[in-house]
């Protein structure tokens, strides 16, 4: 018998949102659960590297991701990614150790890409976007809007997955 591709993928998804104790709007993410190295470049061309983990917390509601940067960067981020089941989208507010603090919203994953955008409508607005490239590896690209409506780029990272203990 020959099920539906509709099927298993539902099915799929159900799996890995059990396996990960997350809910089901929330499934799609599952697959950042665990630890990331990254390593990338400013758009200046100077080099950056990262740790990022991902857990789920909250009874599967969130998924809470903490981001660091190795000396001699020094930025570091506490995000929450969940889903608004209201507006059906995922959002993410980032807390950073400058004292920010910024929301953002997403329709879900266009193939392999998930593009998180700021939800100011005036001032600093910026994005991220992940593209997943095989089982164990993503790409980040941040980027910021400038005056003329054209996105910037500030760094993009190559992140794999770590497959040791965190540190």
């Amino acid at each position: 018998m020959r099920l539906p591709l509709t099927l298993v993928i539902l099915a799929a998804t159900s799996m890995l949102a059990g396996a990960a104790g997350m809910t089901n709007e929330l499934a799609p993410l599952a697959w950042f659960v665990g630890a990331w190295q990254g390593a990338g470049q400013f758009s200046n061309g100077r080099p950056i590297h990262s740790r990022e983990t991902f857990s789920t917390e909250m009874g599967g509601h969130w998924l809470h991701m903490q981001h660091a940067d190795t000396p001699p960067d020094r930025y570091a981020a506490d995000e929450w990614w969940g889903y608004d089941r209201a507006t059906r989208q995922f959002v993410m507010t980032v807390f950073d150790n400058t004292g920010g603090v910024r929301h953002y919203v997403s329709s879900g994953w266009t193939g392999t890409t998930l593009s998180l955008q700021n939800t100011a409508t005036s001032g600093y607005i910026d994005r991220f976007v992940l593209r997943r490239s095989g089982d164990a590896q993503y790409r980040v690209s941040y980027a910021r809007l400038d005056g003329s409506g054209t996105w910037q780029t500030g760094d993009e990272l190559t992140c794999r997955r770590d497959a040791g203990p965190p540190a």
